[in-house]
C-alpha cells in the first residue's frame, strides 16, 4: 500500500515537473517571439526613418539643382516703357524692355503680349533690348506688364517661360507649339530677389557735431568757476 502511494506520489510529482517544465518552455517561446517582433518592428522604424531621411536628402538635393538650374533665368527680368511718339502729339509708344543681368547669353528670346508676339532676338547678351508695340493714345494706354511674357533658352539649353508676374516655367519635353496647352510646367519662383531697402541711419555726424561745442562750454565754464574760486578764497 505504501509502496503504491510512494508510485503515485512520484507520478504526480514529474507529471507536475512536466507540466511546469512545458510551460516554461512555452513562456520562453511566446518570450522570444516577442522579442523577435520587438526587434523586427525596430527594424522596420528603422528602416523607414533612414528611407525618409534618404527621401527628404534626395528632396533638398533635387530643389537645391533647381534652384541652381533657374539661377539664370531669374536675372532674365521686364519691364514696360513708355515713350512719347515722335509723329503724333500725344500719343506714346510703348515698350518692353527686356534685361539680361546675368554674365551669359540667352538666345532665341519670344517676347510676347497678350498672346501676341512682338519681337524676337536670336540672342541677348548682358544687357537689355527693347521691343515696340504700336502707338496708342496716351489716354487710352492700358499695357500692363502681366500681359507680357518673354520665352528664351539659358546657357544650359534649358527654355523658360518668365510672365509678367515674374514667374518662371520650363518648356515640357518634346513640347512643340510653346502657345499649345500643357506646353509649360508649373510656376516657379525665381531664385535672385532685389535687395531689401536698408534703414535710414541717424544723422551722427551731425550729432557729434552738436556734443562737442557743448562739451567745450561746459568745460570752460568749470574751469572759470574753479579760478574764480581760487581768486576769492
Amino acid at each position: 500500500m505504501v509502496q503504491n502511494l510512494v508510485a503515485v506520489f512520484s507520478l504526480l510529482i514529474g507529471l507536475g515537473g512536466l507540466t511546469l517544465s512545458f510551460m516554461d518552455h512555452r513562456r520562453k517561446i511566446r518570450q522570444e517571439a516577442q522579442e523577435s517582433a520587438l526587434r523586427a518592428e525596430e527594424a522596420r522604424q528603422r528602416h523607414e526613418r533612414d528611407l525618409e531621411q534618404q527621401l527628404q536628402w534626395i528632396e533638398r538635393e533635387q530643389r537645391s539643382q533647381r534652384g541652381l538650374e533657374r539661377h539664370q533665368a531669374s536675372l532674365v527680368k521686364a519691364r514696360f516703357e513708355l515713350r512719347p511718339s515722335s509723329l503724333h502729339n500725344g500719343w506714346i509708344v510703348p515698350e518692353v524692355v527686356v534685361e539680361n543681368r546675368s554674365d551669359q547669353p540667352v538666345r532665341d528670346v519670344r517676347v510676347a503680349f497678350l498672346g501676341d508676339v512682338i519681337g524676337e532676338s536670336t540672342t541677348l547678351d548682358t544687357g537689355q533690348d527693347a521691343f515696340q508695340l504700336a502707338p496708342v493714345q496716351a489716354a487710352r494706354t492700358s499695357h500692363k506688364l502681366r500681359h507680357v511674357t518673354v520665352d528664351f533658352t539659358d546657357v544650359a539649353g534649358i527654355r523658360w517661360r518668365r510672365d509678367g508676374y515674374g514667374l518662371l516655367r520650363r518648356a515640357q519635353p518634346g513640347a512643340g507649339d510653346p502657345d499649345a496647352p500643357g506646353a509649360w510646367g508649373e510656376p516657379e519662383p525665381p531664385t535672385v530677389l532685389g535687395p531689401a531697402s536698408a534703414p535710414a541711419l541717424p544723422p551722427v555726424r551731425q550729432r557729434v557735431g552738436f556734443l562737442r561745442p557743448a562739451v567745450a562750454l561746459i568745460s570752460v565754464t568749470l574751469i572759470a568757476g574753479g579760478l574764480w574760486w581760487l581768486l576769492r578764497h
